[in-house]
This record gives C-alpha cells, sequence and structure tokens, in this order.
C-alpha cells in the first residue's frame, strides 16, 4: 500500500514562481465495524490498520484486555475493517453512537470523556531511566521516520525500554500512532507496563489517558503538553517529559524515574 502520492504544484519563491511535484502523504476515511456495528470513522494513514482498530477499541474502553477476538477482516476498496469479539455484551455498555474521530490535531470531534481520567488508577512503577538515554534515543526516534522526511506530513510514536526503541509507528494523527502500538502491544501479546512512550506530537489529556490506561509509566515528547496532562500526569504518577531536543528536556512531573 502506497503512503504517498505526487501532485503538481506552483511552487513561490523570492525569484519568481515555478511549477513542480512534491509527494503528500495519503489519508483515507478507515470505518471500524465491531460484530457487525458501525462504531466511527478514523482518518489516518493507511498502514497498520489491523492494529490501530484494535488500539483504538482498547483506548475507548470498547474491548477490555481480555477480551477475545475472534477475527479482523480489513477491506481496502471501501477502507471499512470488521472486528469480531466473542462477547457482544460490551457494546451494549458502551452507549456507542456513530461518530467520525479527526486526526486529533485540529478540529477533530472530542471522542473522551471525563470517566476515563476516573477510572485511571494512579501508576506504581520503579522504572528507572537515565538522562544520558533520553537524548540518542530521541534522535535515533525522529531519525526512523521516513513518511516524514519525504512528506513532513506525520506524526510519530514509539515504545521503548529504558534501552531501546521496541515499536515504531507514524500516522497523520498523534492519537492514531499511539493506538497502533496499543494494538500491537495487544494482538502480539506484549507487556507495556514499564514502558517508555515517544512521540513527536504534543501530549494532551487524551493522549495521557491513553497512555496511562495501558499502564505505561514514561512519557516522552518532542513537542509540549497542555496544563490539563501536567495535573493528569501528577495526579496519576505518570512522569512527563517534554520539549526534548539537543541536550535539553523539561520534566513537567514525576522526575523521580529520571536518573
Amino acid at each position: 500500500m502506497d503512503l504517498t502520492r505526487e501532485v503538481e504544484l506552483t511552487q513561490v519563491r523570492a525569484d519568481g514562481m515555478v511549477k513542480t511535484k512534491d509527494l503528500v502523504v495519503r489519508e483515507v476515511p478507515l470505518t471500524v465495524l465491531v460484530n457487525g456495528k458501525e462504531l466511527a470513522t478514523l482518518q489516518c494513514t493507511p498502514d497498520r490498520l489491523e492494529y490501530l482498530a484494535v488500539g483504538f477499541l482498547l483506548s475507548e474502553g470498547l474491548i477490555k484486555k481480555d477480551t477475545e477476538i475472534k477475527g479482523i477482516t480489513l477491506n481496502e476498496k471501501g477502507w471499512y475493517i470488521r472486528v469480531e469479539i466473542a462477547d457482544d455484551d460490551l457494546l451494549k455498555e458502551g452507549i456507542i453512537s456513530k461518530r467520525v474521530i479527526g486526526t486529533g490535531c485540529a478540529g477533530g470531534i472530542s471522542f473522551y470523556r471525563a470517566v476515563d481520567a476516573k477510572n485511571c488508577l494512579p501508576l506504581k512503577s520503579g522504572v528507572l531511566i537515565s538522562k544520558e538515554k533520553i537524548f540518542p534515543m530521541m534522535k535515533e526516534f525522529l531519525g526512523m521516520s521516513n513518511l516524514h522526511r519525504d512528506t513532513h506530513g506525520v506524526h510519530s510514536a514509539a515504545l521503548c525500554s529504558r534501552e531501546r526503541i521496541e515499536i515504531f509507528t507514524e500516522d497523520i494523527g498523534r492519537h492514531n500512532a499511539i493506538d497502533k502500538i496499543i494494538g500491537e502491544c495487544f494482538l502480539k501479546g506484549i507487556s507495556t507496563e514499564d514502558r517508555i512512550i515517544l512521540t513527536t506530537g504534543r501530549v494532551s489529556s487524551e493522549i495521557l489517558i491513553k497512555v496511562a490506561k495501558q499502564r505505561i509509566p514514561v512519557i516522552v515528547a518532542r513537542s509540549v503538553p497542555t496544563d490539563m496532562a501536567v495535573g493528569l500526569a501528577e495526579r496519576l504518577n505518570v512522569t512527563l517529559i517534554g520539549s526534548v531536543g539537543g541536550s535539553r528536556m523539561n520534566i513537567y512531573t514525576h522526575g523521580h524515574r529520571v536518573s
């Protein structure tokens, strides 16, 4: 599946205007159905869509960590994905209506509720990460996305141990990139406890909740957090680090995990 498309454009320069071509990242509307019920349409990059769908359902609490997934079917012609689960009662509990979910970068419809924060318990984790590891890990992370290099149109996320990057994802939406990690970990049986999330995007409240619900105690961002994210991180015992670049970073909460 091609993740980019070449388009014609007019480039304005100091010496005039010229016709040229450039690569732009592809965007598709992925409709998620669970047991035949249409739940949401996600605007996303057409890559790792099975992981995205499952991660989204987990993040929204529409499936649980012990939910049995009987099958996943992706249709790239109509851009829909069918997820079959064993326990249909979960859908009745969710008070679900069809929603369109934007990329989360601007103007998207919020899908998160105050109950998400209430359902998050403070994390208990003794994990420590050296600040000398954070800088080279972030540098390696920022160099991993060929799609960003070619288009400058995607966010990246990664799941890491204290020593190395274990899973890398990218998407036009910063939420989607993290959901792809969550879905991959669920389907492959990979534990997220005592791990670290790297992200290129800003850390807003819904990103913080999404990560905390997976019991991930450390978030490291190239960008900055919002005030609500900082408050939630303090309350949920999450170490929140932002503005990482060069040899500088800002530790907003629970710096005891940074040695």
